[in-house]
């Protein structure tokens, strides 16, 4: 019994069948196309076939053409049959036999000239039958060539080209592409595929941390802008209350009294209510800022801000300054004796203060004030809050020029 060698090719042939499948296919496709002499016998069967279509088709053409030109010459009127002579048609009608002749088409001289214009055309075709040949010869050679030229360059070029590739391949396959120098190559192709899936893998997680990175900021610049935002709210609502606010006092400005003075007033003519406004003015307070300076002037300012705050606590009463030394109480709700009765005990603390000021009205040459009361009730109906302001600020103009340090009540409303 012999044993054949480990490294016979037959052993490795049976041990790689993808191997010899591969080479089996090159060696198909080697014979197939390889060969020079299959090529030019399909080139040449290739141009016989187009010779032979392009020298029927200008056959066929010339024979259209001809026959069109002998239809032209040689005209025949519908209806008749083509056989020289005349016909006899037979009719019959009961039994008798009819017989009718057709007449003869033309006159003798026409049926006689016939012949001869005949023999005149066939001595013309055979004269122009050359001429034909030689231009049908010429068209077919053009159109043939350009057939085969476009033919060569679609389907043979590609042919050839295949054709060395297939060669080259079946020269350097088996000599090159050993079982173990396939193994390798395939284990370095994996190896590549494998390096190339990790390179993706690596900027994919590189580009999903970046996007973290970029959702992170964003995140975080939403948080401040929304931080910005709240801000921005809580300085616009302190800029809004600062200019409600007198700054040196910390009672409300005009502005917000004026705001305020609306909205209670249509509150009291709704609801048919009662609404009191005291307008007060510190007497002799421009000679007391001239013989005292300003900084005493508005100590004394916010000492009297500060006791209209104490003696009007209710949440719905309002106390503001108008400005310089004028001050106004807005009072819902009291009527017109209750609110007199508040305001003169307000000007009784204000000389309990004592605050000198020798320039002042009485004996004791304190700080006093003048005070206009005018207020809403159904007896007492204003037309409008502006027409209430007005009539506080009549009063007080009368408690000034009656010798100040005194509150004067509005007239009556009606009168």
């Amino acid at each position: 019994m012999v044993f054949a060698p480990s490294h016979c090719p037959a052993v490795s042939h049976n041990s790689h069948p993808q191997v010899n499948a591969e080479l089996g296919a090159a060696e198909l496709a080697n014979s197939a196309l390889s060969k020079p002499s299959r090529l030019h016998s399909i080139s040449l069967r290739m141009g016989l076939a187009v010779l032979l279509c392009c020298s029927l088709i200008v056959g066929l053409t010339d024979l259209l053409h001809v026959q069109h030109q002998l239809r032209q010459s040689n005209p025949r009127p519908p209806g008749l049959s083509q056989s020289a002579g005349n016909s006899v048609a037979p009719l019959q009608t009961k039994g008798q036999e009819l017989t009718f002749e057709a007449p003869a088409t033309g006159n003798p001289a026409e049926q006689t000239a016939a012949p001869a214009d005949t023999s005149t055309e066939q001595a013309q075709w055979r004269e122009h039958l050359p001429a034909m040949l030689a231009r049908d010869i010429v068209l077919v050679m053009l159109l043939s060539f350009s057939l085969i030229w476009l033919l060569d360059r679609l389907v043979m070029r590609p042919l050839r080209g295949l054709a060395k590739e297939t060669e080259s391949l079946a020269e350097e396959g088996p000599s090159t592409l050993s079982p173990s120098t396939q193994i390798n190559e395939l284990a370095g192709l994996s190896q590549s595929i494998q390096r190339a899936q990790q390179q993706w893998i690596q900027r994919a997680q590189r580009e999903q941390q970046r996007a973290e990175a970029f959702r992170a900021e964003a995140e975080r610049q939403a948080a401040a802008l929304h931080q910005a935002e709240q801000a921005l709210a809580q300085r616009t609502q302190e800029l809004d209350h600062l200019n409600r606010i007198d700054a040196l006092t910390g009672l409300p400005n005009r502005r917000e009294f004026d705001e305020a003075l609306r909205r209670e007033f249509k509150r009291a003519q709704r609801h048919r209510g009662r609404l009191a406004l005291a307008v007060l003015d510190l007497d002799q307070f421009k000679n007391f800022n001239e013989r005292y300076g300003q900084a005493a002037g508005d100590q004394a300012l916010q000492r009297f801000a500060q006791l209209l705050g104490e003696r009007f606590k209710r949440d719905t009463d309002l106390v503001a300054r108008l400005g310089g030394e004028e001050f106004v109480a807005l009072l819902p709700g009291f009527e017109l004796e209750v609110s007199q009765n508040l305001l003169e005990q307000l000007s009784e603390d204000l000389r309990a203060l004592q605050i000198p000021h020798s320039g002042g009205v009485g004996e004791a040459k304190v700080l006093t004030v003048s005070i206009g009361l005018a207020a809403f009730s159904p007896a007492e109906p204003y037309l409008s809050s502006q027409a209430l302001m007005q009539a506080a600020d009549e009063a007080l103009y009368i408690a000034k020029h009656a010798g100040r340090d005194r509150l004067s009540r509005a007239a009556s409303a009606r009168g």
